[in-house]
């Protein structure tokens, strides 16, 4: 399998079969990063288009000696997401409704499950953005410290700050609610 750096170059050659191959890969993760970020199904999967549209446009001016192909990808993502951000002010989302797809879950798991992720979407609201940021990249979106750092140009030992900072928090949070 071709990597990611071979697929984006091969894609602003003109082979429309290796970006949909980039776009298998990066798809669930860059989803997901939104998903936990966004605050509805609808905004991630509207933001995971635009991210994959601006990623074909400007293809063609990723340099691979500036970092990973993924890392590019997911500052597309995290821009996009500050500037709806930016646009819709602080105005509070509307909760979340997990589809639940390839299994059959009963109505009571159905709940708990959207219980458990309006939870957790809570107490990362919490967070600042930027430790929020962190946390969804690393733990929604299977990304490295430095897949993270580079996404959204930071160093690693901010990255590692922020994650720590953001975990103890998560940890005050749970304490405070009682969850053991």
């Amino acid at each position: 399998m071709a990597s990611l750096e071979e697929l984006a170059q091969r894609t602003a050659a003109g082979d429309r079969d290796a970006f949909a191959e980039i776009y298998g890969i990066l798809l669930d993760p860059i989803y997901r990063f939104l998903y936990w970020n966004a605050g509805s199904r609808e905004q991630a999967e509207d933001l995971a288009e635009e991210t994959f549209l601006k990623c074909l446009v400007n293809i063609g001016s990723y340099d691979p000696g500036r970092g990973p192909f993924k890392a590019w990808a997911f500052r597309i993502a995290h821009n996009l997401l500050v500037d709806q951000q930016r646009r819709r002010g602080r105005r509070r989302h509307e909760e979340l409704k997990e589809d639940v797809e390839d299994r059959e879950v009963t109505a009571q798991e159905r709940l708990e499950d959207e219980e458990r992720a309006s939870a957790v979407r809570e107490m990362l609201k919490e967070l600042p953005s930027a430790q929020r940021q962190v946390i969804a990249m690393k733990y929604f979106a299977d990304m490295s410290n430095t897949e993270v750092a580079q996404a959204l140009g930071r160093s690693e030992g901010a990255v590692n700050a922020l994650q720590h900072r953001a975990l103890r928090r998560l940890g005050k949070i749970l304490e405070e609610r009682d969850w053991r």
